[in-house]
């Protein structure tokens, strides 16, 4: 650590390392992925408990990425569900259904998941989400299976993404793509 790191803001820490975090992940680095992730994570429990005055929704949103990437479901679902209440992000309703299908909550995941914003335009991972949440509320739906679908068609839906950014941007990477944020 050095002496300007100090000077840098947990908020900032937990973004940069957000971020850092998806760009590995699409680039399928997962070990650096979830060393940045847990990094996000821990700066974002240090920005939380300096009880500032109004977190944004998009800090919220991202603490509950890092959290669900880091297996901290509880701590997850704890600030996506109040990001959820105050904006509509859509990664938020995602990962806040995938944390409680973790912790066995299938009624809670597919409440979730069924409030995906459609405005999102995110096809593919609205596909798997209606599908899973058509199988819980049939009942005896395997939630492990159902995060691993999921999890898949986030995957598959960020190649699209970047795919897509490429050729409306002619190549040019100005951002990461991230609706709702």
């Amino acid at each position: 650590m050095t002496f300007f790191s100090k000077l840098v803001r947990p908020e900032t820490k937990g973004k940069k390392n957000f971020e850092r975090g998806r760009a590995a992940e699409a680039r399928s680095d997962f070990g650096k992925a979830e060393t940045y992730f847990s990094e996000g994570a821990a700066a974002y429990d240090e920005y939380f408990a300096g009880k500032p005055d109004e977190v944004r929704p998009s800090h919220l949103a991202m603490a509950g990425v890092c959290y669900t990437r880091t297996g901290r479901y509880e701590d997850a679902l704890r600030v996506l569900s109040e990001c959820v209440e105050r904006k509509e992000i859509p990664d938020a309703f995602l990962n806040a259904g995938y944390a409680a299908a973790r912790l066995g909550r299938a009624n809670e995941a597919a409440r979730y998941w069924a409030l995906y914003p459609s405005w999102a335009g995110q096809r593919t991972v609205e596909s798997a989400l209606n599908e899973q949440v058509r199988r819980i509320r049939a009942g005896g739906a395997d939630l492990g299976a159902a995060c691993e679908t999921v999890a898949r068609a986030v995957f598959e839906q960020d190649k699209v993404n970047a795919r897509d950014r490429n050729f409306r941007e002619a190549g040019r990477r100005t951002s990461e793509f991230r609706q709702g944020y």
